[in-house]
C-alpha cells in the first residue's frame, strides 16, 4: 500500500474561535459549520472476536478486525449528521486499517490521505504533526485513528473517554499541540441524525455474540443494483439518489422522479441507514437481502430489468411477508 504524505495548510488555515467550553450536540454543529476544526474520529464499531497486535498493519482483510454490522450504520449515520448540518469537511486523513478507511468513506468520502502516522504505535513526531496540521481555511480536517493517537495527542481525553465510532473535536493550540474543543459519543451522533438507538440489552442480559463482519452483496446485475441504492440511499441525499433514480431505475410514467423522491425521504425517515446481515435469495436478475433498519429487521428485493439489465425495473423494502414500495 502506498502511503501518502500529509500536507499541512498552515499558511492558508483560518484561526479557529475558541470556544468558552467543551461542545456537544447542536452547539458543537454550529462551531463545526465555520470550519478551522480537527475531527478526531475513532473508527466506527468493529467485531471484537478478533484482534491484531496495536500499530501493526496486517495485508489481509482476514487477519484484521473489521467493522461489524452495527459500525458499518454508525458510519452511515455520521455522514447523515454531516451533510445535515453541512459542515465542510476539507481533507480527511486515515489510518491504513480496513475499518478506518471505511469508516471513513461511510461517513464522508474515500480518504484523501492514507498514512501509517495515524496507526503508529508509539507515537511519534510525524504523528504528532498530522494531528496538529491546521486546516485550510473555512473548512475542517477528518482524521479516522485508533483511541491510542486520540489519547495521546489530546492532553483532556484519558484512555476509555472516546469509544468507537466517538470523536474528540480539537483545534491547533501551537507549538504542535491540540485544544479539545468537544467531543461526540455515539449517542450525539444518533440523536442529531434523528434516529433512534437500537433497543438496548437488559442489564441483566448476556453479553450478545461477536459481530459479523460486512455481508457482501453477489456480483451480480441484480447485486450491483442493490449495491447502488443501498449507497444513494444511506447518503440521506436527496440529490444522489434522485442521481440513482434517473441512471438506476426504469422510467416509469406513473411515477416520476419527483413523486419517488418523496418515497425515498419518507422511507429514509422511517427506516435510516440499512445494513446487509445476510442474502436470502440471489440470481442475476433478482436478489433479496436481510436488512436491519431503525425500525426493525426487513428484506430489500432488488430486480433487474430483463430489456436494460443496468437498471432496476424494481426495488422494495419490506417484511419478509410484504413489499414497501
Amino acid at each position: 500500500m502506498q502511503l501518502l504524505a500529509v500536507i499541512t495548510f498552515a499558511a492558508q488555515a483560518a484561526v479557529a474561535p475558541v470556544p468558552p467550553a467543551e461542545l456537544r450536540g447542536e452547539a458543537l454543529m454550529d462551531a463545526l459549520r465555520s470550519g478551522g476544526y480537527t475531527i478526531l474520529l475513532r473508527h466506527a464499531r468493529t467485531d471484537r472476536s478478533y484482534q491484531e497486535a496495536m500499530g501493526t498493519v496486517p495485508a489481509e482483510r482476514s487477519a484484521q478486525r473489521n467493522l461489524s454490522a452495527d459500525g458499518v450504520r454508525d458510519a452511515a449515520l455520521m455522514g447523515v449528521v454531516l451533510r445535515k448540518y453541512h459542515i465542510p469537511i476539507g481533507e480527511i486523513v486515515s489510518s491504513p486499517m480496513f475499518r478506518a478507511r471505511e469508516t471513513a468513506e461511510y461517513a464522508a468520502g474515500v480518504p484523501t490521505v492514507v498514512t501509517m502516522a495515524l496507526r503508529v504505535f508509539p507515537s511519534t513526531d510525524e504523528q504528532a504533526a498530522v494531528v496538529a496540521a491546521a486546516p485550510k481555511a473555512g473548512t475542517n480536517r477528518l482524521l479516522v485513528t485508533h483511541h491510542f493517537v486520540i489519547e495521546k495527542h489530546v492532553p483532556e481525553i484519558a484512555p476509555g473517554d472516546i469509544g468507537e465510532s466517538e470523536a474528540a473535536i480539537v483545534r491547533p493550540a501551537g507549538d504542535g499541540r491540540v485544544a479539545l474543543v468537544g467531543r461526540i459519543t455515539l449517542g450525539d451522533w444518533e440523536q442529531l441524525a434523528g434516529v433512534a438507538p437500537p433497543h438496548a440489552q437488559p442489564a441483566t442480559a448476556a453479553a450478545p455474540a461477536a459481530q459479523a463482519t460486512p455481508v457482501a452483496i453477489p456480483d451480480t446485475r441484480a447485486g450491483q443494483l442493490a449495491r447502488r441504492y443501498m449507497d444513494a440511499f444511506n447518503s440521506g441525499d436527496p440529490a444522489r439518489m434522485r442521481q440513482f433514480i434517473e441512471s438506476s431505475l426504469l422510467p416509469n410514467p406513473a411515477r416520476p422522479t419527483e413523486a419517488r423522491l418523496q418515497t425515498f425521504q419518507q422511507s429514509f425517515e422511517m427506516f435510516g441507514p440499512l445494513v446487509v446481515t445476510g442474502v436470502r435469495s440471489s440470481s442475476a436478475d433478482e436478489i433479496a437481502l436481510d436488512v436491519r433498519a431503525k425500525g426493525g429487521d426487513f428484506v430489500l428485493t432488488a430486480k433487474a430489468s430483463p430489456e436494460q439489465p443496468g437498471r432496476a425495473a424494481s426495488i422494495t423494502i419490506g417484511t419478509a411477508g410484504g413489499g414497501h414500495p
